[in-house]
């Protein structure tokens, strides 16, 4: 957790957008967000401004890439199975199953994030942002919501209210595994009454 706070305008300009898009985007921005105004941690990236978060080449997993990679995957298995067969080599049928269950940990993995996008905006605001060379504009928008959501710590429970700050009840929703609308307990610190 960065240690100094400072004050950002919950506002969008990306420079390749046309001051409509920006405008659209910032009103859809401050719908979700609840407020003109907000504290957040001074080294966090912008991407309303522009900057993409740091992240690894899977973690923008696409329906696209999740198609190609397990297609791959398969056609890996085939093809060891029938070296397998033609060679009698049978040791190649234990990586043909290690290629297997890695195939399954990717198609795991890219169902968790084809469906970990938090954020919709306005369809007609997607079909705009696409127009104007967004090329992933759900992703984009929840990259950009996160820009101004505050910190909330390490901890399980999301205790906020969306209608009591939406800005913390989206950050807390973050890493939850099952989302929820309304405040929850950690499922381990919960006891039988």
């Amino acid at each position: 957790m960065a240690d100094e706070l400072e004050e950002r305008t919950v506002e969008v300009n990306l420079p390749t957008l046309s001051a409509d898009a920006n405008q659209r985007l910032t009103q859809a921005l401050r719908e979700v967000i609840g407020a003109d105004r907000v504290q957040v941690p001074s080294d966090r990236p912008r991407p309303s401004q522009g900057d993409r978060p740091k992240r690894g080449p899977l973690d923008r997993m696409t329906t696209v890439k999740a198609i190609v990679l397990g297609v791959l995957a398969v056609a890996a298995c085939l093809a060891l199975i029938i070296l397998t067969w033609a060679g009698g080599h049978w040791v190649v049928t234990g990586l043909a199953f290690l290629v297997l269950l890695a195939a399954l940990a990717l198609v795991t993995y890219s169902i968790i994030a084809l469906s970990s996008v938090p954020e919709y905006p306005d369809p007609g605001l997607v079909a705009l942002l696409a127009e104007e060379g967004i090329h992933d504009p759900e992703v984009r928008f929840s990259e950009i919501v996160m820009e101004f959501t505050p910190e909330t710590g390490d901890d399980e429970e999301r205790p906020t209210d969306v209608q009591d700050d939406p800005a913390r009840a989206i950050a807390e929703q973050q890493g939850a595994l099952t989302a929820s609308s309304g405040p929850t307990r950690s499922g381990a610190d919960t006891k039988d009454d």
